[in-house]
């Protein structure tokens, strides 16, 4: 029986539960969308063990008090700084992009992936302690380029739906700060010429992503035959869909990475829109909102900040995700958070909730323990 002191009796059952369903439905429908598919089979299992890893790296989080990590934050920064320029400098390359350190023969990292949640964490702090300057414009500069250097190196790798995420992550947490409005106009304005003048640098593929996007009659065939074959998928699944591992795009091959990109897709193809999609986003709001509900109750402004950011990761890459599958947003590589496969993303995700477990667990216990 815990003791009406410890901080264990604030743990979110509710939180973690919804993250082990998400993950466990993620797992059926990954071993659907690689059923025929020998090399990719094992995936299934493999993403059982990132769950084990996951859930044990949660409880670990949960279990040291959050500000340990901010009280660290400039280490933190350094590392993470440092881990991304070894990446851009001799990192793994796979599929034209380097974005991976080799750990093992079989095991890779990905430096931006650990450190979209270390971001909100150590930003967090970074915004609490510059609370009394947050309406110098001075000071938004500042958290720019906090945020951009990291930003800088992940674009480079190149991963641009990373990039974004990284910057909405800072919107989000720098407006809940108290970012005000004439700063927000002005930056919104240099950020349009930013993008007209980044542009013409960004990677083919990419700039093909968003010109396939903006006028896919025009594009080559190939490059919209994906999405084409996810609009297939989603309209043919209807209400109740075609049944589990019996989705024709999936399992006859005719949809591409349907174990990670689009994972939705296969969910709403084979169990339809009630107990597919529904089912997923349903789960996915409700994470957020236990997420959101921590943000609100804490009195300590980094842990409100950096629950506030480690939300708009997850509702930043599920929009983006669904919205690349349903074709009103550009193909960007970001997948569904919990349900797609990638062992570094889940083991992430996971880490997050075990951030926000930390903040919860101890919003009525100012000292450290």
């Amino acid at each position: 029986m815990l003791s009406p002191t410890s901080v264990w009796r604030y743990f979110d059952l509710w939180l973690t539960a919804a993250a082990l369903l998400l993950t466990t439905y993620g797992i059926l429908m990954i071993r659907s969308a690689v059923t025929g598919a020998p090399a990719l089979e094992p995936l299934a299992g493999d993403q059982i063990r990132w769950t084990i890893i996951g859930a044990v790296v949660m409880i670990s989080f949960a279990a040291v008090d959050y500000r340990y990590l901010t009280s660290s934050h400039w280490y933190i920064y350094i590392g993470l700084v440092a881990l991304l320029g070894f990446v851009a400098l001799g990192g793994q390359i796979n599929n034209d992009a380097r974005r991976w350190i080799q750990v093992t023969s079989t095991i890779q990292i990905q430096p931006s992936e650990f450190g979209r949640v270390f971001m909100a964490v150590i930003f967090g702090q970074f915004l609490a302690g510059r609370q009394e300057r947050i309406g110098r414009f001075t000071n938004t500069l500042t958290t720019l380029v906090y945020m951009g250097a990291p930003v800088a190196l992940i674009f480079i790798e190149p991963d641009l739906g990373m990039s974004v995420l990284y910057m909405i992550m800072w919107f989000v947490m720098i407006w809940l700060a108290g970012l005000p409005l004439s700063h927000f106009i002005a930056l919104t304005a240099v950020a349009i010429i930013g993008i007209t003048a980044v542009f013409p640098s960004l990677q083919d593929y990419q700039r093909d992503r968003i010109t396939t996007f903006l006028d896919p009659a025009a594009a080559d065939p190939e490059s919209v035959f994906n999405i084409d074959q996810a609009e297939i998928s989603i309209g043919s699944g209807g209400l109740w869909g075609k049944g589990y591992g019996q989705g024709t795009q999936s399992q006859l091959g005719f949809l591409r990475v349907q174990h990670t990109d689009f994972i939705f897709s296969v969910v709403t193809e084979e169990m339809g829109l009630l107990f597919g999609s529904l089912i997923v986003l349903s789960a996915m709001a409700f994470i957020l909102w236990r997420i959101i509900r921590v943000a609100l109750i804490t009195p300590d402004p980094a842990g409100k900040y950096m629950c506030a950011g480690i939300a708009a990761i997850l509702f930043f890459q599920t929009m983006v995700s669904v919205g690349m599958n349903v074709r009103v947003l550009p193909v960007t590589g970001l997948t569904l958070p919990f349900v797609s496969y990638g062992g570094s993303s889940l083991v992430t995700l996971y880490m997050a909730i075990g951030i926000v477990q930390s903040v919860l667990m101890r919003h009525r216990k100012q000292e450290f323990g």
